[in-house]
Protein backbone atom coordinates (compact mmCIF):
# COMPACT_ATOMS: atom_id res chain seq x y z
CA UNK A 1 0.00 0.00 0.00
CA UNK A 2 0.90 3.84 0.15
CA UNK A 3 1.50 6.31 -2.84
CA UNK A 4 -0.35 8.73 -0.97
CA UNK A 5 1.17 12.23 -0.42
CA UNK A 6 -0.13 12.11 3.24
CA UNK A 7 -1.07 8.18 3.45
CA UNK A 8 -3.39 7.83 6.23
CA UNK A 9 -2.63 4.08 8.91
CA UNK A 10 -5.36 3.02 10.72
CA UNK A 11 -4.79 1.25 14.07
CA UNK A 12 -7.00 -1.61 15.42
CA UNK A 13 -6.64 -3.95 18.16
CA UNK A 14 -8.08 -4.91 21.57
CA UNK A 15 -8.16 -3.11 24.49
CA UNK A 16 -5.08 -2.56 25.88
CA UNK A 17 -3.22 -3.97 23.33
CA UNK A 18 -0.76 -0.99 23.40
CA UNK A 19 -2.23 1.18 20.54
CA UNK A 20 -1.44 4.26 22.05
CA UNK A 21 2.06 2.63 22.60
CA UNK A 22 2.11 2.16 18.65
CA UNK A 23 1.20 6.12 17.93
CA UNK A 24 3.41 7.04 20.43
CA UNK A 25 6.42 5.68 17.81
CA UNK A 26 4.56 6.71 14.88
CA UNK A 27 4.54 10.36 16.42
CA UNK A 28 8.39 10.30 16.74
CA UNK A 29 8.57 8.61 13.10
CA UNK A 30 6.77 11.99 12.14
CA UNK A 31 3.04 10.96 12.09
CA UNK A 32 0.48 13.15 12.94
CA UNK A 33 -2.08 11.42 15.71
CA UNK A 34 -5.86 11.64 15.66
CA UNK A 35 -6.85 9.94 18.97
CA UNK A 36 -10.50 8.73 18.59
CA UNK A 37 -10.57 8.89 22.33
CA UNK A 38 -9.20 11.79 22.72
CA UNK A 39 -12.02 13.53 20.55
CA UNK A 40 -14.81 12.05 22.34
CA UNK A 41 -13.19 12.98 25.76
CA UNK A 42 -13.48 16.32 24.60
CA UNK A 43 -16.78 15.98 22.78
CA UNK A 44 -18.09 14.77 26.01
CA UNK A 45 -17.28 17.48 27.55
CA UNK A 46 -19.23 19.94 25.68
CA UNK A 47 -22.24 22.07 26.86
CA UNK A 48 -24.48 20.49 24.27
CA UNK A 49 -22.99 16.69 24.41
CA UNK A 50 -24.08 17.10 28.44
CA UNK A 51 -27.14 18.26 27.60
CA UNK A 52 -28.09 15.26 25.20
CA UNK A 53 -26.74 12.69 27.38
CA UNK A 54 -28.61 14.36 30.47
CA UNK A 55 -32.38 13.95 28.40
CA UNK A 56 -31.64 10.39 27.03
CA UNK A 57 -30.17 8.93 30.30
CA UNK A 58 -31.64 11.46 32.93
CA UNK A 59 -29.41 13.06 36.02
CA UNK A 60 -28.30 9.73 36.94
CA UNK A 61 -25.66 10.06 35.05
CA UNK A 62 -24.62 13.89 35.82
CA UNK A 63 -22.53 15.04 38.25
CA UNK A 64 -21.41 18.82 39.13
CA UNK A 65 -23.17 19.91 35.36
CA UNK A 66 -20.74 16.82 33.43
CA UNK A 67 -21.47 13.87 32.48
CA UNK A 68 -20.39 11.16 35.39
CA UNK A 69 -17.80 8.88 33.16
CA UNK A 70 -18.09 6.19 35.60
CA UNK A 71 -22.14 6.09 35.83
CA UNK A 72 -22.32 6.38 31.83
CA UNK A 73 -20.35 3.52 31.64
CA UNK A 74 -22.63 1.23 34.33
CA UNK A 75 -25.54 2.02 32.27
CA UNK A 76 -24.31 1.39 28.51
CA UNK A 77 -22.47 -1.41 28.75
CA UNK A 78 -25.03 -3.25 30.43
CA UNK A 79 -27.32 -2.61 27.84
CA UNK A 80 -26.46 -2.45 23.83
CA UNK A 81 -29.51 -0.62 23.27
CA UNK A 82 -28.64 2.25 25.34
CA UNK A 83 -24.80 2.05 24.07
CA UNK A 84 -26.03 2.42 20.72
CA UNK A 85 -27.99 5.55 22.05
CA UNK A 86 -24.85 7.04 23.02
CA UNK A 87 -23.05 6.25 20.44
CA UNK A 88 -25.90 8.03 18.18
CA UNK A 89 -24.79 11.20 20.29
CA UNK A 90 -21.27 10.67 20.19
CA UNK A 91 -20.00 9.05 16.98
CA UNK A 92 -20.96 11.64 14.35
CA UNK A 93 -18.93 14.35 16.23
CA UNK A 94 -16.36 12.39 16.87
CA UNK A 95 -16.23 11.05 13.21
CA UNK A 96 -16.63 14.54 11.69
CA UNK A 97 -13.51 16.15 13.19
CA UNK A 98 -11.56 12.94 12.59
CA UNK A 99 -12.16 13.98 8.86
CA UNK A 100 -11.43 17.57 9.81
CA UNK A 101 -7.98 17.32 11.38
CA UNK A 102 -7.35 14.36 8.71
CA UNK A 103 -8.07 16.99 6.19
CA UNK A 104 -6.43 20.24 7.40
CA UNK A 105 -3.25 17.52 8.03
CA UNK A 106 -3.07 16.31 4.86
CA UNK A 107 -3.21 19.76 3.38
CA UNK A 108 -0.21 21.20 4.94
CA UNK A 109 3.10 20.69 2.65
CA UNK A 110 5.31 18.78 5.44
CA UNK A 111 2.40 16.15 6.30
CA UNK A 112 4.18 12.58 6.11
CA UNK A 113 1.49 10.52 7.24
CA UNK A 114 -1.48 10.44 9.66
CA UNK A 115 -2.36 7.86 12.43
CA UNK A 116 -5.98 7.45 13.09
CA UNK A 117 -6.24 5.45 16.59
CA UNK A 118 -9.86 5.05 17.00
CA UNK A 119 -11.10 1.87 19.31
CA UNK A 120 -14.20 1.07 16.67
CA UNK A 121 -12.54 1.78 13.34
CA UNK A 122 -13.92 -1.25 11.89
CA UNK A 123 -17.35 -0.88 13.66
CA UNK A 124 -17.64 2.39 12.48
CA UNK A 125 -16.23 2.02 8.67
CA UNK A 126 -13.31 4.44 9.47
CA UNK A 127 -10.93 1.59 7.52
CA UNK A 128 -12.66 3.21 4.74
CA UNK A 129 -10.89 6.30 5.23
CA UNK A 130 -7.37 4.68 5.61
CA UNK A 131 -4.36 3.53 3.21
CA UNK A 132 -3.48 0.70 5.66
CA UNK A 133 -4.95 -0.72 8.56
CA UNK A 134 -2.30 -2.00 11.03
CA UNK A 135 -3.32 -4.25 13.77
CA UNK A 136 -1.74 -4.40 17.23
CA UNK A 137 -1.82 -7.91 18.64
CA UNK A 138 -0.81 -8.98 22.29
CA UNK A 139 -2.25 -11.91 24.94
CA UNK A 140 -5.28 -11.70 26.60
CA UNK A 141 -3.40 -12.09 29.85
CA UNK A 142 -1.07 -8.99 28.93
CA UNK A 143 -3.93 -6.77 27.69
CA UNK A 144 -5.83 -7.66 31.35
CA UNK A 145 -2.20 -6.82 33.47
CA UNK A 146 -1.84 -3.17 30.98
CA UNK A 147 -5.95 -2.01 31.69
CA UNK A 148 -5.46 -3.08 35.42
CA UNK A 149 -2.35 -0.69 35.92
CA UNK A 150 -3.26 2.03 33.54
CA UNK A 151 -6.94 2.21 34.70
CA UNK A 152 -7.40 0.23 37.30
CA UNK A 153 -10.72 -2.09 35.83
CA UNK A 154 -11.39 -5.12 37.40
CA UNK A 155 -10.74 -8.77 35.70
CA UNK A 156 -14.11 -8.66 34.50
CA UNK A 157 -14.65 -5.20 32.86
CA UNK A 158 -12.53 -5.59 29.70
CA UNK A 159 -14.42 -8.62 28.98
CA UNK A 160 -17.71 -6.50 29.44
CA UNK A 161 -16.77 -3.76 27.00
CA UNK A 162 -15.23 -5.84 24.58
CA UNK A 163 -18.27 -7.83 23.69
CA UNK A 164 -19.70 -4.69 22.39
CA UNK A 165 -17.00 -4.78 19.23
CA UNK A 166 -16.14 -6.76 16.51
CA UNK A 167 -14.18 -9.97 17.13
CA UNK A 168 -9.95 -9.32 17.50
CA UNK A 169 -10.25 -12.39 15.10
CA UNK A 170 -12.14 -10.33 12.63
CA UNK A 171 -10.16 -7.62 13.21
CA UNK A 172 -7.04 -8.99 12.75
CA UNK A 173 -8.04 -10.90 9.30
CA UNK A 174 -9.24 -7.20 8.06
CA UNK A 175 -5.87 -5.37 8.82
CA UNK A 176 -2.85 -5.48 6.06
CA UNK A 177 -0.22 -5.46 8.64
CA UNK A 178 0.24 -6.99 12.21
CA UNK A 179 2.41 -5.81 14.68
CA UNK A 180 3.16 -8.52 18.10
CA UNK A 181 3.10 -6.38 21.13
CA UNK A 182 3.60 -8.90 23.22
CA UNK A 183 7.27 -8.43 23.99
CA UNK A 184 9.63 -5.28 24.41
CA UNK A 185 8.49 -1.92 23.37
CA UNK A 186 12.06 -1.87 21.09
CA UNK A 187 10.49 -4.82 19.45
CA UNK A 188 7.22 -2.91 18.44
CA UNK A 189 9.23 -0.29 17.09
CA UNK A 190 11.23 -2.19 15.00
CA UNK A 191 8.12 -3.80 13.65
CA UNK A 192 6.27 -0.07 13.61
CA UNK A 193 8.98 1.22 11.18
CA UNK A 194 9.68 -1.58 8.85
CA UNK A 195 5.52 -0.91 8.73
CA UNK A 196 6.30 2.82 8.01
CA UNK A 197 8.94 2.13 5.43
CA UNK A 198 6.06 0.23 3.36
CA UNK A 199 3.29 2.43 3.54
CA UNK A 200 5.44 5.53 3.75
CA UNK A 201 8.03 5.60 1.59
CA UNK A 202 6.61 3.01 -1.30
Amino acid sequence: MGGSDCPVIGLAGGIGSGKSAISGILKRTGAVIISADEIAHHVMESPETVARVRREFTDAVIEDGRVSRAALSEVVFNDRSKLEKLNAIIHPVVIAECRRIMDESKSAPNCRAIVLDAPLLFEEGLEGLCDAVVFVEADEELRRERIVASRGWDETEMARREKFQDSLISKRQRADYIIDNNGSLEDAAKQAGEIWDAVVRS
